[in-house]
Parts: C-alpha cells; structure tokens; sequence
C-alpha cells in the first residue's frame, strides 16, 4: 500500500545504504538462543524509516519462513514491545489504531483525534479511513460521530472527510476577509457561527490558513 510523501522535518531519515537482508540477519541473531540483544534492534529499527521497516519484514519472512512483529513480540515486553510492533506497523494501520484507542473505552482522547486528522493530507485520510475500516470492519466517521458531540464532532466528521484544499496557493484578500468572518462569528456575536469556522478551518489550504491566522492577529492583536 502506498502513503504519501510528507514534506518536512523528519527525524528518521531513509538509511543510505540500506541493505534489508543484512537487518534481517543482525535482527535474527539479536534474537536467536538466550537472551535479547535490544541494542542492535534499537540500533536497526531506529534508524530505518517505516518504508524501510516493512522491506526488513519482508526480507526476515523470506529467510526464515517466520513472521519479524511476531518474534519481536515473543522476546520483548512492556513498553518496549508497544514500541516495536508500533514501529513496525504500516503507517495507515498505525494511525488507524490511534484512532481507534482514542474513540473506544470510557472517554475520548480528543488530542489524539486533533493530532490525526488535522495534519494528515486527503489522500492519508483517505488510506487511513480504509485501513480502519479493514482493522474494524466499521466506518472512521460513524464511530467518531458515535463518540464526540457538538461542534466538535462536526470538525471531526468534516476533517474525516478529506476535503480539504492542497492547492497551496494563497489569496491574500480572500485570507483578509477570511478573518473577519471567523471574528464576526466568534467573538463579534453572542454565541457562535459554527458553519463558518466549519468551512474556513476545514476546507482552507494549510498555506491559506497560516495567512488567515496573520490577518487575524493583525486585526484583533491576539492570535486565532
């Protein structure tokens, strides 16, 4: 399954040179006979990037006949198993899990809602909407609209959607009036005009949006 590029600062690098079948083997030895040896799999895992990961996976299954998650979950435990099998899972299925933790069970973890579907392109929306979907044979937007109220489940289901513009082109006029609107809606009125922050935060280019929030502060001498 492909994911797209994100464009930024990413801490893991792609490793270069990479050779999948010699992590297979330091992987392999790390864990064969007694005892583990967690250093040389932080030193391989940790510096690989996800792609990468799931290549090693592939490479471990073709020379051992055996499954790496599964092995490293056999001669790990604790939070160190939570991070490795989070390592080494596809980034769909990882956020798709997130996702998941953060709805069921008593309460919701808006934050990790918020961290989600506010930073991830249409397209990753998209491919974590179908990955949750095959982890829970249920829909992204139905469980979040089952667990989350008001207008904060209106962000959410809107966000879900990944209708977002990514043109990243920006209007200054349009940022301008922009502003204004989300000032006559919020604190120029008694209540709040939910439509408008709805259309302008969730459908508004990050680059657009960045211009919005100046014009803003621009106006009202406070931040958004």
């Amino acid at each position: 399954m492909s994911y797209p590029h994100h464009y930024g600062s990413p801490t893991v690098l792609p490793a270069n040179p990479f050779n999948p079948r010699e992590d297979a083997e330091i992987l392999r030895k790390a864990m064969k006979g007694f005892g583990t040896d967690e250093k040389a799999i932080i030193n391989v895992l940790s510096k690989r990037t996800n792609a990468q990961r799931l290549q090693i996976t592939v490479e471990f299954k073709t020379l051992y006949g055996k499954d790496l998650v599964k092995d490293l979950k056999s001669e790990t435990s604790g939070k160190f198993e939570d991070l490795l099998v989070a390592l080494m899972t596809p980034l769909p299925y990882f956020y798709a899990k997130e996702l998941h933790d953060a709805i069921v069970g008593l309460g919701t973890d808006e934050d990790v809602l918020i961290e989600v579907l506010c930073t991830k392109s249409n397209a990753e929306i998209r491919t974590i909407r179908q990955a949750y979907h095959s982890l829970y044979n249920k829909a992204l937007e139905d469980d979040l609209k089952g667990d989350t109220s008001g207008t904060f489940k209106r962000l959410m289901v809107s966000l879900c959607n990944a209708g977002r513009d990514e043109n990243m082109m920006t209007n200054a006029a349009q940022a301008a009036e922009d502003a204004r609107s989300l000032l006559r809606a919020g604190e120029l009125r008694m209540g709040t005009d939910e439509s408008t922050f709805n259309m302008i935060l969730c459908q508004r280019n990050y680059a657009q949006l960045r211009l919005i929030f100046e014009e803003y502060y621009k106006i009202t001498g406070h931040d958004f």
